[in-house]
């Protein structure tokens, strides 16, 4: 371009602030939402990546109830492209004077190490590194103590309770510092985690095995591929150890008779010391007598005072032994007692060991990937926070970058047609019309540009700042990666490109088509034509003059109208879905946990009860900060399912006594909120599993339970549940799903203080009880839900205001076009004497009417935006609240009414000031 091209251009900057800096905030809005939201997952993604292998994080984990003998780490050793596999200890105890669990494990040599944050590792067998978020309550140097439950067998696996704290750490698996998982102590809920030497752990098999895999190196942890791989190596080991379980068993079990036998050779020892000893004293008896028959014999022969007197020292000598004998005889007897006793006791103990030997269950293998290893909610909560940025990366950004356009569009054309005479007295000059043309496209160009390299940079950088500020302090991850994209930052360049640039060249070219004289003169107005509403008289002869001149200037300028209706209407439908969505997540903690579910806890009894053990629970169960209480079958199933393909867990519960279930559990259907009951006909599952499984009611289900077996039901209802999957179901479906009779392993609880405080407390009491397997507390699955509400919820306040932006950049523009475009007939309108509000309302109805129509229409569009966030967004264990409350149809209404009101005010003060002279002055 020439110097007066050049000059010529920044004059038009300068005259059309406003237009340039509108373009500038469309693309600047259009590149932060679509940048932002499309590299906020792939930096959360690297971030997991890099921290998983700073750490060697293991990619499967196996733990058995049994622990791993020799066998089971040559299997394990021969997995299919196995690259490591690494044996080790964990055991759950209690911080000594609290109630709170730890998981204690083994130091790792490679796999699953731990990121030391103060201090170091141990390296004595009376050395200790906690979890992190201990740091404040312990400093290094001091003694740390754990109380850990006995066993079975009596013992206990870690040779010490007390350590010396030389470090503070963070695991590789446990990444959550809100909830840790599930505990066989403390609580039940899992607070913390220790790392000791291996030979602090008196133990003679291996309790947890981590192994790593080849074909998985370099491969993105969250990715498709990964996950696809993950889910054919888990099989494999699960087939493999599944297989070899009953050979397990009949190890273990030999191995137990076997501990057996020197007791029982023991009781034979005693037993045959006793026998031996009787027949001792009978052989001395029957001397004794058969003594005693010679004296008598001898004593009728006697004849003589020295035979008297011999037979009077021999009967003397035999009363004596007869003495001794007796004595012997009563030494025995208490003593054969006493044995007997403690034979019996042995005896007892045996029978009761061979029993208990005899009722063994197989071994459970349990395959874990990353995000279902006990503990490894931390891990599934970030996935979940990822994803749900890359799902809504999908969808807004570009409706956002479509309205955008639309507008960056109108405002180009409009700009083109104010430079019009300008640009016919440069034609005229004899300028080229390419060398016009580049000025308008570089005009786009410029602010098109500018505004998309600021949108890129606070999409690098703020977007990924405002997601990772929701989580971290959740979540023990280091802090986001901020990554260049070189590819989206590319995509938003050449969308901005099209939406700015495009518009300038094709309208320009089309507009110097005319000859140089027909572009000094301006574009002739649109003519008026006979609209719709004229043709139905009641209405139309009922209207005023504004009114009918305010319709007839809707339709006449229909691409303004049009463009005002789409972007209220973008506006509008990215304000409905975010605060539809805002709302839905806001009420789903609520609705579950006082609405649905009334249980506190689901205390899990063990296996097999002594009565002993079940007197004492069920006294627990009658103190007075007990509610109520009822028994139930209660078992953890799980199915394979979720667009990773994780295993997801199933909590199934069968009550004795269904009339009770609703005092515990409401269920219910969503829609019609119609209660549903426990029949013969069927199971009741919870909705988000059946949208998860894809089935309805009368459609059959097959889930795995405890002891690895498939178990078909069908479906007889779907209760409305929002966290979680459940399964419902009476005793008679329950005899008939498994085949065998109903016996009840749990109870449900109700608290009289449901305070999380109390909770954790009453929880505590019950897991101190030999009969008590465990705890499920409701406030752990609570405050899961809460990090991934939160996480979203920050996500959609920056889409709302976003959309927010949008409306007044939308507004702001379209209102300033349909004033420059109409000032004459505004300023004939005010010299004809009307007055200034008047002369407002006059051009500002239209606009009141046009947003109106496009927040109707942004209803429709939100709606269809919010149904596909509820189907794509949320994750595999939790369902969004699809109700539509009243406040997701007055906020859009309120946000853009708020800005239409105030726009009104800005327009009416600038119709005032105008210069009716100016602009009624003739152009020809």
């Amino acid at each position: 371009m020439t110097k007066i091209i050049w000059k010529d251009f920044w004059e038009s900057i300068k005259h059309t602030k406003g237009q340039f800096l509108s373009i500038m905030g469309l693309m600047m809005i259009g590149a932060f939402a679509l940048v932002g939201l499309i590299v906020t997952g792939p930096d959360m993604r690297d971030t997991g990546n890099h921290y998983a292998k700073q750490l060697n994080t293991a990619d499967l984990t196996v733990i058995c109830n049994y622990g791993f003998d020799h066998d089971d780490t040559a299997k394990i050793k021969k997995a299919k492209g196995l690259e490591t596999a690494e044996f080790g200890y964990m055991t759950d105890t209690v911080l000594k004077n609290t109630q709170e669990s730890f998981r204690v494990f083994s130091k790792p040599k490679s796999v699953g190490k731990y990121e030391v944050r103060q201090g170091r590792l141990p390296n004595k067998q009376n050395e200790v590194a906690l979890a992190a978020h201990y740091d404040k309550r312990y400093h290094l140097g001091q003694k740390v103590s754990f109380t850990e439950k006995k066993n079975i067998l009596g013992t206990t696996l870690l040779k010490r309770q007390s350590f010396k704290v030389v470090g503070f750490v963070r695991s590789s698996q446990i990444l959550s510092n809100v909830n840790l998982g599930q505990s066989n102590s403390g609580t039940g809920e899992l607070k913390g985690y220790a790392v000791v030497m291996p030979q602090a752990f008196d133990h003679t098999v291996f309790t947890v095995a981590n192994l790593r895999y080849h074909d998985l190196r370099g491969l993105d942890s969250f990715g498709k591929t990964y996950n696809n791989k993950i889910s054919v190596h888990k099989k494999e080991l699960q087939k493999v150890l599944k297989n070899g379980a009953q050979n397990r068993k009949d190890r273990i079990t030999a191995a137990a008779f076997k501990k057996l036998r020197p007791e029982e050779k023991k009781l034979a020892q005693a037993k045959a010391k006793i026998y031996t000893a009787r027949q001792q004293l009978i052989t001395a008896e029957k001397q004794l007598t058969a003594q005693k028959e010679l004296l008598a014999r001898k004593a009728a022969q006697a004849t003589t005072p020295q035979d008297q007197m011999q037979l009077k020292g021999a009967q003397a000598k035999l009363t004596a032994q007869a003495q001794v004998l007796q004595r012997q005889k009563q030494a025995l007897a208490k003593k054969a007692a006493q044995a007997t006793i403690e034979i019996t006791s042995g005896q007892q103990k045996l029978a009761k060991a061979k029993k208990q030997i005899e009722k063994l269950a197989l071994p459970s293998y349990s395959v874990y990937n990353r995000r279902e290893v006990p503990g490894g909610e931390g891990n599934l909560v970030y996935t979940t926070v990822a994803r749900v940025v890359e799902d809504l990366a999908k969808v807004f950004p570009i409706f956002l970058y479509f309205v955008a356009a639309l507008v960056t569009f109108t405002t180009m054309n409009r700009f083109i047609d104010e430079e019009r005479i300008n640009s016919g007295t440069l034609k005229a000059l004899g300028y080229d019309d390419y060398v016009i043309i580049n000025k308008f496209v570089f005009y786009g160009f410029l602010s098109g540009t500018i505004g998309t390299i600021i949108g890129i940079y606070l999409g690098h950088t703020l977007m990924p700042q405002i997601v990772y500020h929701a989580y971290y302090k959740s979540l023990t991850l280091p802090p986001i990666e901020e990554h260049f994209h070189w590819q989206i930052s590319l995509v938003a360049l050449i969308l901005s490109w099209i939406s700015s640039v495009l518009p300038a060249y094709l309208t320009a070219k089309n507009e110097f088509r005319e000859k140089p004289a027909s572009l000094l003169l301006p574009k002739p107005p649109a003519a008026g034509s006979k609209i719709l509403l004229e043709k139905i008289p009641f209405i139309w002869n009922h209207l005023s003059f504004t009114h009918k001149v305010t319709a007839r200037n809707i339709f006449r300028y229909k691409k303004r109208m049009l463009m005002t209706i789409f972007g209220v209407c973008g506006a509008g439908t990215l304000l409905f879905a975010g605060f539809a969505v805002k709302n839905s997540i806001s009420n789903m903690n609520n609705r579950q946990f006082s609405d649905l579910i009334h249980y506190n806890m689901i205390v899990a009894e063990k296996k097999p009860l002594s009565d002993t053990q079940q007197q004492k629970l069920t006294t627990k169960l009658k103190e007075p900060n007990i509610k109520s209480a009822t028994p139930v079958y209660y078992e953890s199933m799980s199915k394979t399912a979720g667009k990773a393909g994780d295993t997801q867990d199933i909590t199934l519960i069968v009550p004795k006594h269904s009339d009770v279930l609703n005092q515990y559990v409401h269920l219910n259907n969503r829609r019609n909120r119609q209660t549903i009951p426990l029949t013969n006909n069927g199971v009741v599952i919870s909705e988000r599993l059946a949208s998860l499984l894809h089935v309805q009611k009368g459609d059959h289900i097959t889930l795995t339970d405890e002891n690895n077996q498939r178990r078909s039901m069908k479906i007889a209802g779907i209760t409305e549940m929002y966290m979680g999957h459940f399964v419902f179901m009476n005793q008679k479906q329950y005899q008939k799903v498994f085949n065998r009779n109903y016996k009840t392993t749990a109870y449900l609880v109700n608290l009289k203080n449901t305070s999380r405080k109390n909770t954790r407390k009453v929880a505590a009491e019950f897991m101190k009880l030999n009969g008590v397997a465990g705890v499920v507390q409701n406030t752990a699955v609570s405050q899961e839900l809460d990090v991934v509400v939160q996480s979203l919820n920050m996500i959609m306040v920056v889409l709302i205001i976003v959309a927010g932006l949008l409306a007044i950049v939308i507004l702001y523009n379209l209102t300033n076009i349909n004033i420059a475009e109409r000032i004459r007939e505004l300023s004939t309108v005010k010299v004809l004497g009307f007055y200034d509000n008047e002369v407002t309302m006059y051009i500002y109805r239209e606009t009141i009417l046009l947003t109106i129509i496009g927040i109707l229409v942004g209803y429709l569009g939100g709606d269809l935006l919010y149904q596909y966030i509820l189907y794509v967004v949320p994750p595999d264990n939790v369902m969004f609240n699809p109700a539509l409350s009243a406040s997701s149809f007055m906020w859009p209404l309120g946000v853009i009414g708020i800005i239409t009101i105030i726009l009104g005010f800005i327009v009416n003060s600038k119709l005032k000031n105008l210069d009716m002279l100016e602009a009624l002055k003739s152009v020809d």
